[in-house]
């Protein structure tokens, strides 16, 4: 009888797994009107698998590296679509006029900012430097969307939730350019001069011109197959599932293909398929099950972060690397923004709010585990300590005092 009660690990992660869909289904609701936002509870939960089953949750992060970078892939792409959607005038100059500065000003200075503070604080080496740099740059379209502007159909007048939408649609596929970078300086030394042309013609001018025009051509196209070629009795009867992937994955696959940035593709084709004013239910059918695809993978990801936490914390709590973690969020971050948008005509509350809620989340998980993918970094285990800090303390500082602003804004 006692072999009954045997717990294999493959049953317990079933059931982990199982729990962790119902939380994701249930906290979003739950702690709606709270300051408490869903990653939060997610990583406290992730601690509280970690304390209960210990034996099953002990594990090298480089051991599973693929795995960790394959989930935050997913995530980000999807989370892409999501806010491509969101954006009903992507071919109007006000839906970027802010995001441009915070893309074209804040993203590089925050590289540079976090770079030199991990070089010169935390002793990093110059390539592991600027790979933290790169990594910790971009604004997450995962975490950030409690301030994302609203759903398709729904018409959202702050300037500050559409800018917020539209950096972090973008910066994630421009953060890309900057790891290359580190990866080159990693892989082929500090002599930039014998790969320097290489990385401006591919990585940089190739791979984002690929990403945006294959992007915008497939979002086209699949809108005239979907919502053209076939009569209005049938647009009711397609899966909003299938479509919602179809946007995603088939633009991203193409692009990869091809050896473009996919991130920027998925974000181009979403923004290009969803422009059209009288097909704006449909969008909002699509943009929810994205969302609740989203909200599964988050809490997965999540709590996979708090089981790390809670297994390592003595090893995170380093005060070089909470200081460096504190200084990207709470200086460099907002003072790249602040710079950004001086001469503009926001008021100081809206430039405080697009500078400071520079989100870091899902996409750094990614840049992080791919550079190690492609070459052999040094300091790796101290690049994931910090990232994973600056990640956790993003989700409470901006967590905890999103709700506020967010009724501020509104």
């Amino acid at each position: 009888m006692t072999d009954l009660f045997v717990l294999e690990p493959y049953n317990y992660f079933l059931l982990a797994a199982g729990v962790i869909t119902l939380l994701a289904a249930l906290i979003p609701n739950v702690f709606r009107k709270t300051h408490l936002t869903p990653p939060i509870v997610y990583l406290v939960v992730g601690a509280l698998i970690a304390f209960t089953g210990r034996e099953y949750t002990d594990f090298d992060v480089m051991q599973h590296s693929d795995i960790i970078r394959r989930l935050s892939e997913f995530v980000v792409i999807v989370a892409l679509t999501n806010a491509g959607l969101k954006i009903r005038e992507p071919f109007s100059w006000k839906s970027w006029k802010y995001a441009f500065r915070l893309l074209v000003i804040t993203m590089p200075l925050t590289i540079i900012g976090a770079a030199y503070a991990g070089w010169w604080f935390m002793g990093l080496a110059p390539a592991a430097a600027v790979l933290f740099g790169a990594l910790i740059s971009p604004t997450d379209p995962v975490l950030a969307a409690d301030l994302q502007t609203s759903r398709p159909s729904k018409k959202d007048l702050s300037p500050i939730r559409l800018g917020l939408t539209s950096e972090a649609g973008l910066n994630d596929g421009l953060a890309f350019p900057f790891t290359y970078f580190a990866i080159f300086m990693a892989a082929q030394g500090l002599d930039y001069t014998q790969w320097i042309s290489e990385w401006f013609y591919i990585e940089v001018l190739y791979k984002i011109v690929a990403g945006t025009l294959i992007g915008g051509i497939t979002g086209w196209l699949l809108y005239i197959l979907i919502f053209t070629m076939t009569s209005d009795n049938h647009h009711s009867h397609i899966s909003r599932g299938i479509l919602s992937l179809a946007v995603t994955l088939i633009p991203y696959g193409i692009t990869e293909l091809m050896g473009g940035y996919g991130f920027i593709a998925v974000f181009v084709a979403a923004c290009v398929f969803s422009y059209r004013e009288e097909k704006v239910k449909h969008m909002d059918n699509l943009h929810d099950f994205t969302e609740e695809i989203e909200r599964i993978f988050v809490a997965l990801l999540f709590v996979v972060i708090g089981i790390y936490v809670y297994a390592t914390f003595e090893n995170l709590l380093v005060w070089k690397t909470i200081v460096t973690a504190l200084a990207v969020l709470l200086f460099i971050r907002p003072l790249a923004g602040w710079i950004a948008l001086r001469g503009t005509d926001l008021s100081a509350f809206q430039k405080f709010v697009l500078s400071f809620y520079g989100i870091r989340g899902v996409g750094s998980i990614f840049y992080l585990m791919y550079a190690f993918g492609q070459a052999d970094f040094p300091n790796s285990t101290e690049l994931i300590q910090v990232t994973t800090v600056v990640i956790v303390l993003s989700v409470l500082i901006h967590g905890l005092s999103a709700a506020a602003i967010q009724k501020r804004l509104s």
